[in-house]
């Protein structure tokens, strides 16, 4: 019994702390225009500027983020 309890505690934590970290992270665009306000980029420029990040971004989520692997010898 004990068990079961303690099993169904930890996964109700794990639970919440997953949710609570994916409500905080940020989407893609929402990270583009952060940047683009750093940068200064002008008002007129916005929207190509946050077009193109959000490409490049999704661009390397497809790959699966990661660089190519070296070749073998």
């Amino acid at each position: 019994m004990k068990k079961l309890v303690a099993i169904a505690a930890t996964a109700a934590f794990l639970a919440s702390v997953s949710m609570s970290t994916l409500a905080a992270e940020k989407s893609a665009e929402e990270k583009c225009k952060e940047q683009a306000a750093k940068e200064k980029v002008a008002a007129d420029k916005m929207d190509a500027y946050v077009k193109d990040c959000v490409k490049k971004h999704s661009m390397g989520s497809e790959k699966g983020g990661m660089a190519p692997a070296a070749p073998a010898k």
